[in-house]
């Protein structure tokens, strides 16, 4: 039985009923909102409450029912309250080879949105409404619940904009215990993410230039100096006894151009071979990345409430590591650190 479980079903009205909300047993007439079949309310004095089959015929996604039920909830909760502020949008631009890796973080502010419509029908992974910003622009709001990819929204025209509201499920089945629960779940647990923002279009192909130059720069000074006689007779030697200077790190590494310099590694080897690599952006953020390289579907492994994928970076740029390392820490992986470049690949991806 999932941690959660069924929270929530239909009752013969169509109306959303949780199980704190109903009588124990079969009373309320509530049924599964993905197979149809009845629920018993289970609230027992010791045992958490949630719904169950009369016949214990649960099938995989009936709990899903429940999530997309609660999908609803958080819908009609936005449609009821003054829309939220929404976020600043931020895109990260980078070079590519045989450039030098360069990066930068590009910011907009989005301004003011109001809610010009709502769709009549709320299909899974489709938009629910139609934001217009102080721009004019036109924005496609979703809203999903433990999202775990954006790849799998139905997208929106290029011109237009696609924003998410994204509710995490909670760790616990008190916050779903009764409708009061869950919509004060909402209003605490749910976040705006952008997904895109034409506005914001011209200002990343600007920067993106600014970055390219500067890679064009560098590339040059790197070969000028490397074409650069060594004069080491013009060099004094080190008088006797002084210690020698410490050697510098030389970072190889994929994430060389943006990670913070003599930034640890802490390496997850896992049981199937594959690794994760966890470290520090050179902006503060921590982030994890597949090792030795990202594979298909990469971005999709972790749940959403860890973090978000950055494709262009290749890594998931995590929201809180302490959660982080409790998730890896449950599949029980083989941990070691390494202090740079050389000692992470002595460990190797599945050590």
């Amino acid at each position: 039985m999932n941690s959660l479980s069924i929270f929530a079903g239909l009752d013969a009205d169509g109306v959303i009923r949780f199980v704190g909300d109903v009588p124990r047993g079969a009373e309320c007439g509530c049924r599964c909102v993905a197979c149809g079949s009845p629920l018993v309310a289970k609230q027992g004095d010791v045992r958490r409450w949630y719904f169950a089959h009369e016949a214990s015929q649960e099938r995989p996604d009936c709990f899903a029912g429940a999530v997309n039920l609660l999908r609803r909830i958080a819908i009609e909760r936005l449609q009821q309250r003054v829309f939220p502020t929404l976020p600043v949008y931020r895109a990260t631009v980078s070079t590519r080879p045989p450039l030098p890796q360069l990066q930068e973080t590009v910011t907009w502010q989005a301004g003011e949105g109001r809610v010009e419509m709502w769709e009549p029908r709320f299909l899974q992974h489709a938009p629910v409404g139609l934001l217009r910003l102080s721009s004019g622009t036109a924005v496609r709001l979703y809203v999903e619940v433990d999202s775990v990819s954006t790849a799998n929204l139905r997208p929106a025209p290029s011109h237009e904009g696609m924003l998410l509201v994204n509710v995490p499920l909670p760790p616990g089945a008190e916050a779903l215990k009764d409708l009061s629960s869950a919509v004060q779940h909402i209003d605490a647990a749910a976040t705006l993410e952008w997904i895109r923002l034409p506005d914001a279009n011209s200002k990343i192909s600007e920067v993106s230039e600014q970055v390219k130059e500067r890679a064009k720069r560098l590339q040059h000074e790197r070969a000028q100096f490397a074409a650069r006689p060594t004069q080491w007779t013009d060099m004094p030697p080190p008088p006797q006894g002084s210690p020698s200077p410490p050697a510098e790190e030389v970072d190889e590494s994929p994430w060389a151009a943006w990670r913070k310099p003599r930034s640890a590694f802490v390496h997850y080897g896992l049981r199937d071979g594959s690794a994760w690599v966890m470290f520090t952006h050179g902006d503060g953020r921590h982030v994890m990345a597949p090792w030795p390289s990202p594979g298909e579907g990469w971005d999709e492994e972790l749940p959403a409430r860890l973090g978000e994928p950055d494709l262009q970076l290749g890594v998931y740029v995590l929201k809180d590591q302490t959660q982080a390392m409790i998730y890896l820490g449950q599949m029980r992986p083989k941990v070691r650190s390494a202090s740079n470049w050389a000692e992470l690949v002595s460990i190797g991806p599945a050590a």
